[in-house]
């Protein structure tokens, strides 16, 4: 992986961060800083697994998940691909879904479904509709993971490691 590279678009041609209305900055930053987004995801992630776990479209997916554990997991990586700088310790999209995606049929139609759940879930707790925005396009850019294609490259997985790879050189260079 290469320096041009976003967490979930992989390899970039240059800069391709547009400005934000609110003046710039990772989504974190722009919802007031990490304690502000916490008052946010917490409650955001609370509200979107509520409504999945009732729709009958996709809750089977969910049986015999350890849902609070993945809960935490959420607001972690939810915090992580919106800007902090918090490690995030746990698996990539593809990887996490792999076996679903593989074995039990989850696809775009289900992605789709949650995405729409996740809108919800940030108009409920009443996040600004330019921020709302945002999150969904960082969402979006992992739909392909989901879609049925022949061979699918699972970008986000090796942006995600190239990620942490430079957190970690910017945590040495800081020591």
């Amino acid at each position: 992986m290469n320096s041009d590279s976003s967490p979930l678009h992989g390899p970039t041609s240059g800069d391709d961060s547009q400005p934000s209305p609110r003046g710039g900055g990772t989504l974190i930053e722009q919802i007031g800083g990490p304690e502000a987004a916490m008052g946010i995801l917490i409650p955001s992630v609370e509200i979107f697994y509520t409504r999945i776990l009732a729709d009958d479209r996709i809750n089977a997916y969910f049986e015999g998940i350890d849902t609070e554990r993945l809960k935490n997991k959420q607001v972690e990586f939810l915090a992580y691909v919106f800007g902090s700088p918090e490690r995030y310790t746990g698996k990539d999209i593809a990887e996490a879904h792999e076996d679903m995606i593989k074995n039990r049929g989850l696809n775009e139609y289900h992605f789709d479904i949650v995405a729409e759940h996740f809108h919800q879930s940030l108009i409920e707790v009443s996040l600004p509709d330019d921020l709302i925005q945002q999150a969904l396009e960082i969402l979006l850019t992992s739909r392909p993971i989901f879609e049925h294609k022949a061979e699918k490259k699972d970008t986000f997985g090796e942006a995600l490691k190239m990620i942490r790879a430079m957190k970690t050189q910017q945590e040495r260079d800081i020591s």
